[in-house]
């Protein structure tokens, strides 16, 4: 009998209920707060007393969706905005044309394509979260390296796990980092100079990987996890072969829409930087991009609100995820628990090193990442959380954000809940199985750098 996973509605739902039973349960208390210079509301220490009790009942659990949805109300309405912009962006087929005209040239060139695609895939996933978008790649990929003498894991790891890693390694990803940032009151691309190094350092490790697996599996095909099923995988490719001819072909448009686009980020980046940008500004600039996009590739006002919409719903479970886990958070704080939680956390962690206490949050964003694969709804659910419980232990709040983002990126490279992942194998046709017992080591190894980077931020702060 197949075990069922909860949807993630269903996760959250059922941790309103539990965090209400727990205002019964645990004693009521509360901590100052008070504004620092920048802006951010933090904890006062020291400063927890109890106080009655108010216990969320039935009447708090069915509201929490509401009241969780008007508190987060800025972060959702970032979070529509953006996928809107994307779904402009999208329609056009600039982003896929882009990439199948880089494949194009990069044919023939075996010493050029693992690293340069590589590359291409991970910028699309450390500056937007490139997910979904990858899954038309395989087709190509998977079929191009099976031709050159490796195997489907080199072209599934190419699309992948560099679209994966970058993600993981967010400099500016509004979907995840940026979220996370908004949550924590910090700016939205504050920290992208580290975060960059750690993007160089995250692809050399993918590249490096997939470069050293390829020659290995072309010197000896039989090492290879998929020897047997890629028989029978390189003759399901080649009657899908012409599925690649109908891929977007690249025109002046695209390349003038994808100029853009460059120019929309460096705008941002500039604005975070110099200008001290937050959601709002950040919102114009994709929306902004999104339009530009439109107008470029001829489309008319219906065709571009059409799109918008689209993009809009795309990212309508993503937006009502973060209501639903500010729910979970407005029951613990109208239950007035949340700063007993804080306080006795915060008791217990308060004498451990600084580094280890932000590898124990890796720790805890990994396993949560599991139940919420969702990065929008695994930030909503974590971050404000434990961005004033660092705050307590004296722990900058860009380091929640970075064992944030780590746990939840390195946790859905190989999750069975991710559905991206699973989506993914499905059209590469690899087994999770096969995938999780294969990557297992490399996921090891993505970790501890992830605890190192945590590590050095702690030191720098």
């Amino acid at each position: 009998m197949q075990t069922k996973i909860p949807h993630p509605y269903t996760i959250i739902f059922f941790l309103i209920i539990f965090v209400a039973i727990l205002t019964y349960i645990l004693p009521a208390g509360e901590f100052e707060r008070y504004k620092d210079s920048e802006g951010r509301t933090l904890v006062k220490a020291g400063s927890y007393e109890i106080v009655k009790k108010n216990p969320q009942g039935i009447k708090g659990i069915l509201m929490a969706p509401i009241k969780g949805s008007i508190d987060a109300a800025a972060v959702v309405g970032f979070v529509l905005i953006i996928g809107g912009a994307f779904g402009i962006i999208g329609a056009t087929g600039a982003i896929e044309a882009g990439l199948n005209r880089a494949v194009t040239l990069l044919k023939g060139k075996e010493l050029f394509i693992i690293p340069l695609s590589m590359l291409l895939f991970s910028l699309g996933g450390t500056i937007f979260g490139m997910c979904e978008e990858t899954l038309p790649f395989y087709m190509i990929f998977i079929p191009l390296c099976m031709a050159m003498g490796y195997d489907s894991l080199t072209g599934f790891m190419i699309v992948f796990l560099s679209s994966s890693a970058g993600t993981s390694a967010s400099t500016v990803n509004p979907f995840a980092v940026g979220i996370a940032q908004a949550i924590a009151e910090l700016p939205p691309g504050s920290g992208v100079q580290y975060r960059a190094i750690q993007f160089c350092i995250y692809m050399i490790i993918s590249v490096g990987f997939v470069i050293w697996y390829a020659r290995r599996v072309k010197k000896n095909p039989e090492k290879s996890p998929m020897y047997e099923l890629d028989k029978e995988t390189k003759i399901f490719f080649s009657e899908k072969s012409d599925n690649s001819s109908n891929l977007i072909t690249f025109t002046i448009r695209h390349g003038l829409i994808l100029s853009g686009f460059a120019a929309g980020m460096c705008i941002m980046v500039w604005g975070l930087l110099a200008r001290k940008w937050y959601i709002e500004e950040v919102s114009m600039v994709f929306l902004g991009i999104g339009l530009m996009g439109g107008l470029i590739a001829r489309f008319d006002q219906k065709k571009i609100a059409e799109s918008f919409v689209l993009g809009c719903k795309d990212l309508t479970c993503a937006a009502v995820i973060i209501g639903l886990a500010r729910g979970v958070l407005i029951v613990a704080r109208d239950g007035k628990i949340i700063d007993t939680v804080l306080f006795t956390a915060a008791g217990i962690l308060n004498g451990l090193p600084k580094s280890l206490f932000a590898v124990l949050m890796l720790l805890i964003q990994n396993g949560i990442a599991f139940l919420v694969p969702s990065s929008s709804g695994h930030a909503a659910l974590t971050i404000p959380v434990l961005a004033p419980l660092g705050d307590l232990v004296s722990v900058n709040r860009q380091i929640i954000v970075t064992a944030y983002q780590y746990g939840s990126g390195i946790t859905n490279m190989f999750s069975p809940t991710s559905g991206t992942l699973m989506a993914s194998l499905g059209v590469a046709k690899i087994p999770w199985n096969k995938w999780a017992y294969f990557i297992l080591p490399l996921v090891v190894v993505y970790w501890i750098f992830a605890a190192v980077f945590l590590i050095v931020g702690v030191g720098m702060n």
